[in-house]
């Protein structure tokens, strides 16, 4: 993060305050979203092919290969997408699964914004991390190494 212009700030004394809030933020935001997703996806991997029938509605022929993987993303891509392992990656495939959410139902169940509207704000969170990386407080940084 880029450091505070405190000559800009309305009251200057906050800002020795926004640096930490800052990466803590984004540290939280990630394993939130991650463990979320997690939860998500339980089900989903403890049954991986019940959403074969689903995934197939939505045009994702065979059923049999993309529900496994659609439990895989939500629920092992957001354990990792918590710890920050391989981050860009995780969260570039669970960005793809929440525009097919969108897509779901703006459009199948005719939902328009008020159905859509989670998963795009879903959809945004893990392209921050899409963009930014698993930030200082992650296994990636441990590992000197991203994709």
């Amino acid at each position: 993060m880029s450091p505070i212009d405190r000559s800009r700030l309305l009251v200057p004394a906050l800002g020795s305050l926004y640096g930490p809030l800052s990466s803590l933020s984004l540290v939280l935001m990630r394993v939130c979203a991650g463990l979320i997703l997690a939860v998500h996806g339980w089900p989903k991997i403890q049954a991986p092919m019940k959403a074969a029938g689903m995934v197939e509605s939505l045009g994702f022929f065979p059923g049999s290969l993309w529900s496994p993987l659609l439990a895989v993303t939500e629920f092992v891509g957001g354990l990792m997408l918590a710890a920050g392992l391989f981050t860009r990656f995780v969260a570039a495939g669970a960005t793809v699964v929440l525009l097919v959410t969108v897509y779901f139902h703006w459009v199948v169940q005719g939902q328009g914004l008020a159905g859509a509207e989670k998963s795009i704000l879903w959809a945004m969170i893990t392209l921050v991390f899409v963009a930014n990386g698993g930030g200082p407080f992650s296994i990636d940084r441990l590992l000197k190494r991203e994709l």
